[in-house]
Parts: C-alpha cells; structure tokens; sequence
C-alpha cells in the first residue's frame, strides 16, 4: 500500500535527525557540485560565454522554480494527508502527474519562442543555440520531481539525494573531465550532459520512490484543479522568489553588459553556499507543518519555525563570517585572479545569508498552514520592490549597486514578514536568537563526546562485549 512509513504525529529525534542529515546531504552535495562546476567554468569560459551560461541556467531554473511551485508543494501536503486512502492517493498522484506532464509542454513552448528575447535583450547570442536542448530535458524533469515529490511525501529522502547526485554530478564530472584532459568546452555539450544528469537521477529515483507510486485509471479534473488552485499561488511564489533572488545581476548585464554580470555572478555563486542549510531544513520542516498546525495549532507552528530557523543561523553564522573577513582569499581560490575585484562584492552577498533562513521558513510555514496566497502576495511585493531598486541603485552606484539593492530589499521585507508572523502566531526574532546559545552548546557537547567515544571504544576491544539490553535498544 502506498505510504507505508511511520505516522507523521509523534516522530522520535532519529526522524528529524536522519531526514535532516538526508536532506542536508542532498542540498550539500548539489552545492559542492554546483561550486565545483561554477569554479571550473570561471577558469575555463571567457567572462561573455559564463555569463550566456548564467543566462541560460537562470532560464531553465525559472522553469524548474516553477514546476516546484504548481507541483511540489500541493502534492507533498495532499499525499501526506492522504496516505493509507488508496484510491484517493492514488487519485491526487495521476492528476498531479497530468499537471506536471501539461507545465512542462507549455514551458516547453514559451522558452521556444523567448529564446532569440534573451538573447538580444542580455547580449549572449550564444544561448539561442543551448536553450532549445533544455525542452528535451524539461520532459524528463516531469518524472524526476514527481518521483522525488511522492518520496518526500512519504518521509522518504535516500532518492532524492540520489537523484541529485547523478543530476548535478553529470555536468560537473563532464566539465572536470574536459578540464584534466585539456577538451574545448561548448555551451552545447553543457546543455547534454545537463540532459544526460537528469536521465540518471530519474531512474535513481524512481527506483527508491517505487513502494510509495499508486497511478489511478483515469484522470480525477477535480483533483486537477485541486492541485492546480492550491499550486498557482505557490507557482507565482517561486517565480517571484526568482526574480527578487536574481533581478540584482540581470539589471546589472542589462544595463552594464555580460561582463559585470559574470563579475556579480562569481560572487554571487560563493554565497549560494549558505542556501543549503536552509532549504534542507525546509525541505524537512514542510511535511510536518500541516500536521503540527492540525494537532497542535498556532502553537505547535510557532515552536517549529522557530526552531528550525535557530538552527538554521546556528549552521551559517560561523559561514557568513568566515566569508566576510577572507573574501579576497576565498574568491581567488573560488575564481581565479581574473574575479579578484569581486571580493567587495562578496562581502556584501554574504549578508543575504542573514535574511535567508527567516524568508524560506517564512514561505515554508505560511504554505503547509494553507496561506500559499499570503505568501505569493509577500514575495511578489518582494520581488517588485527589489526590481525597482536594483535599477535606481544600479545606474546610480554601478556594479555595488546591484548588492546595495538586494540588501536593503532583504532588510524592509524581513520587517514586514516579521511584523506578520507575530500577530498571527506569536513569532518572536528574540526566541530565535535565544536558542542559538544553547544550540552551540549541544554541538560543542558533541564534539567534546567523540574523543571520549572513542577512548571507550578501544578500552572495549578485545573484551566479550555483552548483549544489549532490549529495554535500552528501545529507548
């Protein structure tokens, strides 16, 4: 039967910490490839082919921000709610496929005939030769996310870890190898070995996400437009989220050109590093905000954002300084000497990592407690207010504008959410940063235990160890 895991009401730490470690191993491992590929291209493109490549990946991942937006998000909540009703889990998986199947074919044809747009409106002629590969890719997202999605669904995370590995490591591993080998490298042969990662992690998935896949004969339209109402305002979340995420460096390669938007982009792309935490944790928290919402109420909501973006802080801050204080180093090692003056740049970028945990739980809450159109609203005025500024800022201070604009969009916008969270569940900024302290302490205690762990462990060798007791296994 499809949804065979544990209940989702009282899940022991062991959930929270394996899900955790999954997810964040997942969200690591696409970030050290992503890292990697990008520190090989800086080296190995001329700055106007990286930048037709940053184009080009901003493009498509429009695509797949979107596709998360009217898929991910409804599925997973009704699936999780609908675990253990064969026929109505059945039901929501066919329709939600059907919808995925429809968005990737209207994508599909919207990127066709945007293609020569791009690439006159940014100047990267390069990408009208690239973009059209990506339809053929977009396909086979369609069973990628919807195998992924129903794992996550299920509290099942092993394939969507996978998933990525073969995603992310196909290009990357195709990029090393021209390197050592001294290969050109072509735009085109990017964009498949792009198609070749997400064939791969569509079988790894699938293989893993076999147990919970229930397809009914027929297609249930209401469910469609179940699906559908509930995602539209997801879908214009994200692509929202895009744009107040990225408009900083398209104003900047529209207005200056492709050169100053690889200059933004090599540091843009050392900051992403601190994405990572947060979205796993996302990726965790979302499944049980419903549930929490539904047997505890505000309450059981305020403790798990809050918590959860504690502990999210408690991962990056020690990042964002080390970022600060070495930007130079680090961006040399990370770009070459050809990227040095993106260094102050960096400096910059790397206080978006302050913001970031409180917006992603922000959007994650709001969406498992049924406010997709709260959230769409906030990130919308988000997303205007930095288009608006990143322009003004950019004309009027340069390259630095762009980071000033994203900065102080991140600032005002923090305030409103803020202001928004505490009147609806008693959010408080102070209870975050008060976890924080004891937060250090586990991880220093954790620290402080493997040596002893370890003394222990010799101390036990050679001896006949004694069989567990069951009521300790238990505990």
């Amino acid at each position: 039967m499809p949804g065979r895991s544990p209940s989702t009401v009282n899940r022991p730490p062991s959930y929270w910490i394996r899900s955790g470690l999954l997810t964040l191993m997942e969200k690591g491992c696409g970030l050290v490839f992503a890292f990697g590929t990008a520190a090989l291209l800086l080296r190995m493109l001329s700055r106007e082919d990286f930048a037709a490549w940053g184009i080009f990946l901003l493009a498509t991942y429009f695509i797949e921000m979107g596709r998360s937006g009217l898929i991910q998000n409804g599925l997973v909540r009704h699936l999780s709610l609908t675990r253990g009703k064969g026929d109505v889990y059945a039901a929501v998986s066919t329709a939600s496929l059907a919808l995925n199947f429809g968005f990737s074919l209207a994508s599909n044809v919207l990127l066709w005939f945007s293609t020569a747009w791009l690439a006159g409106t940014w100047q990267v002629p390069q990408i009208e030769k690239v973009l059209p590969l990506y339809c053929a890719t977009n396909i086979v997202m369609t069973l990628f996310s919807h195998f992924n999605c129903v794992q996550q669904a299920n509290f099942e995370f092993r394939g969507i870890f996978w998933s990525t590995f073969f995603y992310r490591g196909a290009l990357f591993a195709w990029i090393a190898g021209c390197f050592l080998l001294n290969f050109p490298l072509e735009l085109r042969h990017l964009a498949l070995a792009l198609l070749a990662g997400a064939v791969l992690g569509a079988l790894a998935s699938g293989l893993f996400a076999r147990p919970y896949l229930s397809v009914s004969r027929s297609i249930d339209f209401q469910w469609i437009k179940k699906l559908g109402s509930y995602g539209k305002y997801v879908l214009g979340t994200n692509l929202s989220t895009m744009l107040y995420k990225n408009v900083d460096k398209l104003a900047l390669g529209h207005l200056i050109g492709p050169a100053a938007f690889a200059l933004y982009d090599a540091a843009g792309k050392v900051t992403q590093m601190v994405e990572a935490p947060s979205f796993s944790i996302a990726q965790v928290v979302f499944p049980q905000g419903a549930v929490r919402m539904e047997r505890d109420g505000p309450d059981g909501v305020k403790r798990l954002y809050e918590k959860s973006v504690a502990a999210t802080l408690a991962i990056i801050l020690p990042v964002i300084a080390l970022i600060f204080f070495f930007a130079g180093p680090v961006i040399r090692i990370f770009a070459g000497d050809q990227y040095a003056e993106s260094a102050g740049l960096l400096r910059l970028t790397a206080f978006f990592g302050l913001f970031l945990p409180f917006a992603v739980q922000f959007g994650t809450l709001l969406d498992a407690t049924g406010r997709p159109a709260v959230n769409f609203v906030m990130t919308l005025f988000t997303a205007l207010l930095n288009l608006i500024l990143s322009y003004g800022f950019v004309l009027y201070f340069g390259l630095f504008g762009a980071a000033f604009a994203t900065l102080a969009t991140y600032a005002i916008s923090f305030a409103i959410m803020q202001v928004y969270l505490y009147n609806k569940f008693k959010i408080s900024v102070l209870n975050v940063f008060g976890y924080l302290p004891g937060l250090y302490r586990q991880g220093w205690d954790m620290l402080m235990e493997i040596p002893v762990a370890r003394q222990g462990t010799k101390r036990q060798s050679g001896k006949t160890v004694q069989p567990n007791n069951p009521a300790t296994m238990e505990q």
